[in-house]
């Protein structure tokens, strides 16, 4: 699958494929709208490039002049003008407000990754979805937790690079406990529950914070048995997020080399329809809470 270019706003990329698929159903290319006389009457320029660049979201703003013009070329009705023109009074931009100083500081560890674009996501979901196979999801970890599970997964990293990134993981958490966030579902193989990092210790304590977290209203955590055995799951951690202003969700898979970032609307649904299964197949809420308990007590 291709990786996608996180849009600079998520709104101003639902303006965008809504225009697109306004423009197409009116077998005009984006030669044919640049030079459109709709355009011309009302004074609005706009080429093909610039077209483009809108219809794939990667505009930091756009005028509520050009949106109306091609509105009036692609002779949208009115509940598809006032839909996308209400679009643009939503704020889902990731440069709201400045990146925070501790990201910046640390954007060559996490550029490698491309993980700073889904920071930047993240804190405007208003539900997240976080599939993850033999580790606890990072919004749930303790800091020496995080620092033990960076050091393994990343070997190439200096002691003071992992404690960079252990800071911004946790200052990740701190940012979406202030977010918009209200619904968050963990679902987490049965493997997370093993000492697997090497450290009784670490892993009792961070066995702890999934249960304390697990009471907290936003928050349903489940175990999925591995009795379950091969899923569509088994391909690797992923996140779903759901925002409160746009009308579609995205997708976070992440590999060894990078977070790859995916719109499309087949990809969702493939995604979510695995994520459905295995919620459904997991131990329920009740039952994740007394099997992190008799582990606590074993460690």
């Amino acid at each position: 699958m291709p990786e996608a270019k996180t849009p600079w706003s998520l709104t101003l990329s639902e303006v965008g494929l809504r225009l697109e698929e306004l423009r197409e159903r009116r077998s005009l290319t984006q030669g044919d709208v640049a030079g459109h006389e709709v355009l011309s009457r009302r004074g609005t320029k706009i080429d093909k490039s610039g077209l483009s660049r809108l219809e794939r979201g990667q505009r930091k703003q756009v005028a509520r002049d050009l949106i109306e013009a091609l509105l009036e070329c692609y002779q949208a009705n009115s509940t598809e003008r006032s839909e996308i023109l209400a679009l643009l009074g939503a704020d889902t931009t990731p440069a709201g407000r400045p990146r925070p100083a501790l990201w910046r500081r640390n954007a060559n560890l996490l550029g490698p990754m491309q993980f700073e674009g889904f920071l930047k996501l993240e804190r405007r979901a208003a539900e997240l979805a976080n599939y993850e196979r033999d580790v606890w999801p990072g919004l749930c970890q303790i800091e020496d937790y995080a620092r033990i599970v960076i050091a393994q997964m990343r070997p190439e990293l200096r002691p003071a690079e992992v404690k960079a990134l252990v800071d911004v993981r946790m200052d990740r958490q701190q940012q979406v406990r202030e977010g918009a966030l209200k619904d968050f579902r963990a679902l987490v193989d049965e493997s997370a529950l093993l000492d697997s990092i090497g450290d009784r210790s670490v892993s009792r304590r961070q066995l702890e914070r999934i249960l304390a977290e697990s009471e907290e209203p936003r928050n349903t955590i489940r175990i999925l048995p591995d009795a379950v055995g091969l899923h569509p799951g088994s391909a690797g951690a992923f996140v779903l997020m759901t925002f409160p202003e746009a009308a579609r969700e995205v997708v976070w898979v992440e590999t060894m080399v990078s977070s790859v970032y995916f719109d499309g609307e087949e990809d969702v649904q493939r995604y979510t329809a695995a994520f459905t299964n295995l919620w459904e197949r997991a131990l329920d809420p009740g039952e994740t809470r007394m099997r992190l308990k008799e582990k606590i007590k074993e460690l």
